[in-house]
């Protein structure tokens, strides 16, 4: 009898395994296809992968960029995709110095892998347009080493001692000049060397379009600048400034420039 009795527990225990791994695989699937019909029904405000950008530099790692898609995003689908905003329209369009992007979480590189690439496709829209990328950053409202975008002008960078001053650039190119109303898209390097030096080298093309001539000569940097960077040791966080600016994506990665000192 107990035999028996031991022979019907452990069909009784199989079945009840069996159907909890079943349900377990049912809930894990309909999970999963919740997050494709999710990812699905708004695709400009999703975060997906793309092509990593081979480097020649030992330190930098070639893994698949991160890009953020946000020309469809209101509050709730920011806060989806781990950021957030502030006076920031559904577009996503700022209109003054308070309208920001800020990520929750760090996504900057490590500085000991070469540092973080941003590439951001954005519109000026009016002749006092703006746009700060801030990188490295840390507290609130968002502060570190920065690229200020300009409709009209140079591209500026904020110093050491937090004041905004232009760029230089390489002896083979132009200063790129964004104009009012036209689509751009840059790639904004906060490189980080070997030896401890900090760059912030931009192209005014997406990341994957420079060469590998523009990418390994600082000749052909067309934003540059070499002294007087802020420290990288503040914090890991991403944000954006957008007075009078409008931002449809953003991507992170591995720096993009093939030169160090």
């Amino acid at each position: 009898m107990f035999k028996n009795l031991l022979s019907a527990s452990l069909v009784c225990l199989i079945f009840f395994n069996c159907s909890m791994a079943k349900k377990s695989n049912e809930n894990n699937v309909s999970n999963l296809l919740a997050l494709l019909v999710a990812a699905n029904t708004n695709p400009g405000c999703a975060i997906s992968n793309t092509d990593a950008i081979k480097s020649n530099l030992s330190q930098v790692e070639s893994k698949p960029r991160t890009k953020y898609t946000i020309s469809a995003c209101d509050e709730a689908g920011f806060n989806s995709i781990g950021l957030s905003q502030s006076e920031v329209t559904k577009g996503a369009t700022g209109t003054s110095g308070t309208s920001v992007i800020f990520t929750n979480n760090d996504v900057m590189l490590a500085t000991n892998k070469g540092g973080t690439s941003i590439e951001i496709s954005f519109t000026m829209n009016s002749a006092s347009s703006t746009l700060d990328v801030i990188g490295y950053g840390t507290g609130s409202p968002l502060s570190g080493p920065t690229y200020r975008l300009i409709a009209g002008a140079q591209t500026q960078y904020k110093n050491a001692s937090n004041v905004f001053g232009n760029t230089g650039k390489g002896g083979s190119v132009s200063a790129p000049i964004p104009s009012v109303g036209a689509n751009y898209t840059y790639c904004l390097d906060f490189q980080y060397t070997m030896g401890g030096s900090r760059f912030l080298n931009g192209f005014n093309k997406p990341c994957s379009e420079v060469s590998d001539t523009e990418r390994g000569s600082m000749s052909y940097y067309p934003i540059m600048q070499m002294m007087n960077v802020p420290v990288y040791t503040g914090g890991n966080r991403l944000g954006f400034v957008l007075n009078g600016v409008t931002i449809t994506s953003f991507t992170v990665g591995s720096i993009v420039s093939n030169t160090e000192m």
